[in-house]
């Protein structure tokens, strides 16, 4: 049970947290209305559509800018009780600074929590059903098409070393046209084992995959091949092939914001491990994980500085917090892109500055003590 002086903690950061939350909610509306609206008229998007477009877009708001939204609502509620010298009178009644964050830092814990859940549930939900109401000129739009629509789709299996070249993919009919499959050795020293051409592939969910007008070609450890073999059927039982056509179709959909963190994992298990798409996703999931990490990092980074008791040291350690913020976030975009390239471990370059930023903090802390 909360005692009476973390109620007043948490009830003194809690308002501030939310007008801080609406500020930046309207301020992307603003701005982002100014810049769409052309496109709304254009597209004759009725404003029914256009308040669900926006409707779509808090929980991505809330993701974005709840981090920041925790550091400037810490700094207000500690610099408001360090005026009034609340502080002073806690520290003086023998109550220690750690115990006068630990609230704010539950606080961070929850908000950690929420955002995970949202980054994994309602913000791929809501990139997909804002860029249905209004595509935007990336691959977001592409994205939305190949849910209906596969030209060449090409799917790796790593759990059975084979790739999958195919022309068209209907998912409701099980069927795809135009298929090639290249089965590969196992181990590292990977070679063909195996091309199959066929003019159609058809599904059948419980027994596996029947070929139509399929060339078979064999190729042997010394890179070799053997003459092609014609035949009008070709039957792969389900133990052999487990992928589905409704795998192939999900593989392509690799715009990672529309994507949850499971679809993502199934994302990799379809994706040659040498690739640079796998290096992507793995560091898109590592990174989803970390960044709402960034809510207990700010209440770690805010507490010492927002605890001053002059009004010069209150506007310094407010610009000083701030600055370190924004260095955070520069670091952390700059480790991303050296997870994404290979030169880091995906895990190491998500979770590290956040690590580092943590460690600053509580160090910080420690000498206020």
């Amino acid at each position: 049970m909360l005692k009476l002086i973390d109620r007043y903690l948490i009830s003194s950061f809690l308002l501030p947290l939310f007008y801080c939350l609406l500020a930046f909610f309207i301020l992307f509306v603003a701005y982002d209305m100014s810049d769409q609206l052309k496109d709304f008229f254009t597209k004759q998007i009725p404003p029914k559509m256009i308040v669900r477009y926006y409707l779509y877009y808090i929980p991505i708001i809330f993701n974005l800018t709840a981090p920041f939204a925790s550091l400037l609502a810490m700094l207000y509620c500690l610099g408001n009780m360090s005026r009034n010298n609340e502080i002073i009178a806690m520290r003086a009644s023998g109550i220690a600074l750690s115990r006068i964050v630990r609230p704010y830092l539950l606080i961070g814990l929850v908000m950690y929590g929420i955002m995970l859940i949202l980054a994994d549930t309602l913000v791929p939900r809501a990139h997909r059903l804002a860029a249905e109401i209004l595509p935007r000129p990336t691959t977001v739009h592409a994205t939305i098409l190949a849910q209906n629509k596969s030209d060449l789709l090409s799917f790796y299996t790593a759990q059975g070393d084979r790739q999958w070249i195919v022309g068209h993919v209907d998912p409701t009919s099980n069927v795809c046209f135009n298929v090639v499959v290249i089965e590969y050795s196992h181990g590292r020293a990977q070679y063909k084992r195996q091309r199959l051409e066929a003019a159609r592939a058809e599904f059948i969910p419980g027994r596996g995959w029947l070929f139509y007008d399929v060339d078979r070609l064999r190729y042997f450890p010394d890179g070799s091949q053997g003459a092609k073999v014609h035949v009008p059927r070709h039957y792969v039982s389900a133990t052999r092939y487990q992928e589905t056509p409704q795998d192939i179709v999900a593989a392509q959909h690799t715009q990672p914001s529309m994507m949850t963190l499971r679809e993502i994992l199934a994302t990799l298990r379809h994706t040659r491990p040498d690739s640079d798409n796998y290096r992507k996703m793995r560091m898109e999931f590592h990174n989803r994980t970390a960044t709402p990490a960034a809510c207990i990092v700010f209440v770690l980074l805010a507490a010492p500085f927002g605890i001053f008791h002059t009004r010069a040291g209150m506007v310094k350690g407010v610009i000083t917090s701030i600055l370190l913020c924004l260095f955070y976030y520069f670091l952390g975009a700059w480790f991303i892109n050296l997870g994404s390239q290979g030169y880091l471990a995906p895990l190491l370059a998500a979770w590290l500055p956040s690590i580092v930023f943590a460690g600053i903090g509580c160090y910080l802390l420690y000498r206020m003590r």
